[in-house]
């Protein structure tokens, strides 16, 4: 008896179905919003630590100035008009006289520097160093920005009256926000003077 050859079956359709797609791109869509997530996060970490390096480094430099800038100062002064402005010490002010020092390092005889160190006065936020040199004298007479972040600036005199001073200690709290997150910074130093009269 002739047996009849059995056919073959095709290959299998190997295609998904509606379901499956359907299946397949809920689960591509949910591990793209995890991805995503986790992306977010991390940049949001990144920035803040940035943020975080820039406020304390800020902090950090303004006080460093303004030590660098007093250096050498021989008094504070209760009032003086630098580069048209007038300045009175106070907790919050601080005005600094210095004799004034050639390109050679030589005092320069009978002349003297001011240097003022205040908030702005229409934006506290900013701390600036004011400047008046002298003529020929190395410094230079400019109005220095040395942090745009202030909350608190205190000055703190070692004599009741500050134009007696030998000592003052500087006390400077920035703040800043970033993504949503408020970063405080804080730094000191204290400045010495001979306070001598001139």
């Amino acid at each position: 008896m002739r047996t009849l050859p059995h056919h073959r079956r095709g290959p299998r359709n190997a295609g998904f179905t509606l379901i499956e797609m359907m299946v397949s791109l809920a689960v591509m869509t949910v591990m793209l919003i995890i991805v995503t997530q986790i992306f977010i996060a991390d940049y949001d970490i990144v920035q803040r630590q940035i943020a975080r390096t820039d406020v304390d480094t800020g902090t950090s430099l303004a006080v460093r100035t303004i030590s660098q800038l007093a250096r050498g100062a021989i008094a504070v002064l209760g009032t003086q008009t630098v580069n048209g402005t007038s300045y009175t010490s106070s907790s919050s002010v601080l005005v600094l006289k210095m004799p004034s020092v050639s390109s050679s390092g030589a005092v320069l005889a009978n002349t003297y520097d001011y240097v003022a160190f205040a908030r702005d006065g229409s934006d506290p936020t900013k701390l600036y160093a004011d400047v008046q040199a002298a003529s020929g004298s190395v410094r230079i007479s400019l109005r220095r920005l040395l942090s745009p972040d202030v909350s608190l600036l205190t000055f703190r005199y070692n004599a009741s009256d500050i134009t007696k001073a030998t000592r003052v200690e500087t006390y400077l709290v920035d703040v800043a926000t970033s993504r949503g997150s408020t970063l405080t910074s804080k730094a000191w130093t204290a400045l010495f003077f001979r306070n001598t009269t001139f």
